[in-house]
């Protein structure tokens, strides 16, 4: 067999048709119950579509080469909500779609044209006045506001203070915000007319997030518990629990008619659904749509959104072999329909995952999915590492996974300590001075790979994106021996210069997790990969786009120019128009398909190919 063709234009061209395959997520019901609006990727990057709820084509909402974060029909009347970012920079601008036209398309008109300040899209109070939240005030915080789409004249303040506060739903004259104290820490607020009441107070940490039904705050929250719990407060600081699931609640939305909610589990990575009677309490498991399960899973629910009838509830469901599609449930009959579906097929048999675990030196059982090819022999294995670091890799729709398994790479995603979906004690084991212990997960995780020969000495890859991508500096700098070549996708090189140049939004409610400046500032520069770049052996990939407000690209231009200074082998990718991360279709196809290239070139140079493809 000869071998097969690795240039990265090839391999880009068989990316492709793995990335034309669209993502829908977002969904949002029109008032009539007539459309499903949902965002879609069909068109190279996040875009506004709408599509008939009981089935049919979708169509684009207005065309557009910006993406758009949030698509959001109002309760009555026509009105939808856009958010617009331009090049990834995530400084998120308002407009609507009113019914009006304008050259045969319908009119996109701007609420908010600050390119400097951000306006977070919170919730419709009816056909005409918006909820969001804008740090125009002061850079550092969110102030609560309310935009009556009708006028020209400045938002209303409902609610300001120094911190950072999102929407997380609004019932008539009712809003719920979220305060963050902390990544897991937060105060839920209701903001009533102009006063704000704190719902859950609490010391320690308390985790929550929740939505109104017609007379009290029903949450999903973890006030003395290790997962977020099912809980109603009638009133301040009186949390009563409705229900405990042996994982996180991770979505929780109530029907517009405050009696019925629909939440999702978060069941060691999968999904599970469940619907809950606010009347008696009752709860009961619904069956996720059947295409594409593994095992008998289904898959990662990513939304829930009701019919204003109350009688649908549309899933947005991430499927390993099925796509990432909007399906409607009747939660009548139980039946099952996808809204949107791809217009293009599959290219191919979707990898499909297997969790194992594997016991850290310490003794602690770290979990991994693990993807294996068809091919008798893979060429190497490559280790994946999440972002966050408070996230959880999960069994969803993976085209980049099975475009690489396609390759015969084995993937490997691990969960390693301070990874969500675990419990509370599970999700600190990183914090600040222990930060280096997850670290050293991946080292472990290397040794019970080679020990079940599920990985070779020397064929060997990590790849990794935002801390991930610190995952992989420190790996290549921490354990340079185990390493035979590192992509690091808009990576941390430097703590001290992250927490000084991220967001100013962001860097207080990320100091819980990482340390400060001002007390650790010691150890944060004792840990960070840019100092110890004199270990790294193997070859390295960087990838980071200039307008990333989180991990600004001078951390890729630090190791750059460091590794260059040295000598050490180290490639290059600057995208003028992306953030944090990739979502134009033309830059991913480029950059994922040049980091095959790259494991191809220095793992497996004699580029032996897969049995299958």
């Amino acid at each position: 067999m000869m071998p097969r063709s690795e240039t990265p234009a090839e391999l880009a061209e068989r990316l492709g048709r793995w990335l034309d395959y669209p993502v829908s997520t977002g969904a949002s019901v029109s008032a009539d119950g007539v459309w499903a609006y949902h965002l879609s990727d069909r068109g190279g990057l996040p875009q506004a579509w709408r599509v008939p709820l009981g089935g049919g084509p979708s169509s684009l909402v207005v065309p557009g080469d910006q993406r758009v974060g949030r698509v959001e029909a109002a309760p009555m009347g026509s009105a939808v909500l856009l958010s617009i970012d331009q090049g990834g920079d995530e400084h998120w601008q308002l407009h609507v779609l009113d019914g009006s036209y304008r050259d045969g398309q319908p009119a996109v008109r701007p609420l908010t044209a600050d390119p400097e300040v951000i306006h977070e899209p919170g919730g419709w109070r009816d056909e005409f006045r918006y909820v969001f939240t804008s740090n125009r005030r002061d850079r550092r915080f969110f102030d609560v506001q309310e935009l009556d789409t009708r006028l020209s004249s400045p938002p209303r303040l409902l609610h300001a203070e120094d911190a950072l506060v999102t929407v997380g739903a609004v019932r008539d004259r009712r809003v719920l915000a979220e305060r963050m104290n902390t990544n897991l820490d937060a105060d839920l607020l209701l903001i009533e007319e102009e006063r704000t009441t704190v719902v859950t107070p609490h010391t320690g940490e308390v985790s929550c997030f929740g939505d109104l039904t017609k007379d009290a705050v029903l949450a999903a929250a973890n006030p003395g518990r290790e997962f977020l719990s099912l809980v109603r407060y009638r009133a301040p600081g009186a949390a009563e629990v409705l229900a405990e699931f042996p994982g996180d609640i991770d979505h929780l939305r109530v029907d517009r008619g405050g009696t019925r909610a629909a939440l999702t589990v978060n069941r060691d990575g999968w999904s599970e659904l469940h619907l809950v009677d606010l009347n008696t309490n009752e709860i009961r498991k619904l069956a996720l749509p059947e295409a594409g399960t593994v095992g008998g899973e289904a898959g990662t629910v990513g939304g829930l959104a009701w019919t204003p009838d109350g009688t649908g509830l549309l899933v947005e469901l991430s499927s390993p072999t099925g796509g990432a599609e909007v399906h409607l449930y009747d939660v009548r009959t139980g039946g099952t329909h996808p809204v949107t579906r791809s217009p293009v097929p599959l290219p191919g048999p979707p990898a499909t995952p297997a969790l194992f675990r594997f016991a850290a030196s310490d003794g602690l059982a770290v979990p991994y999915w693990e993807f294996v090819p068809d091919a008798r022999t893979p060429r190497g294995t490559l280790i994946w590492v999440h972002g966050g670091p408070e996230s959880q890799a999960r069994p969803g729709f993976a085209p980049i996974n099975s475009f690489l398994v396609g390759e015969g790479w084995r993937v490997v995603q691990p969960n390693v300590r301070g990874s969500t979906g675990y419990g509370r004690t599970y999700v600190h084991l990183d914090d600040v001075r222990r930060r280096m212990d997850s670290v050293r997960d991946l080292s472990d995780l290397v040794g019970a790979l080679v020990a079940r020969g599920a990985a070779e000495t020397g064929k060997i890859g990590i790849l990794g994106g935002s801390y991930g991508g610190f995952m992989v500096l420190s790996a290549i700098t921490t354990y340079p021996d185990l390493w035979g070549a590192a992509v690091d996708f808009v990576g941390i090189a430097n703590f001290v210069t992250f927490l000084e140049r991220t967001g100013v939004w962001r860097r207080k409610v990320r100091e819980d997790e990482y340390g400060s400046l001002e007390r650790d500032r010691d150890f944060l520069e004792a840990i960070s990969p840019i100092h110890h770049t004199d270990q790294i052996r193997s070859p390295l990939l960087v990838v980071h786009g200039a307008n990333d407000p989180r991990v600004p690209v001078g951390e890729a231009e630090q190791i750059v120019a460091e590794l260059q200074r040295r000598r050490v082998a180290v490639e290059y990718l600057r995208y003028e128009n992306e953030g944090h991360g990739l979502v134009r279709r033309e830059n991913r196809r480029e950059a994922y398909a040049r980091a095959a290239h790259f494991f191809a070139l220095h793992l497996d140079p004699n580029g032996r190919p897969p049995r299958s493809g």
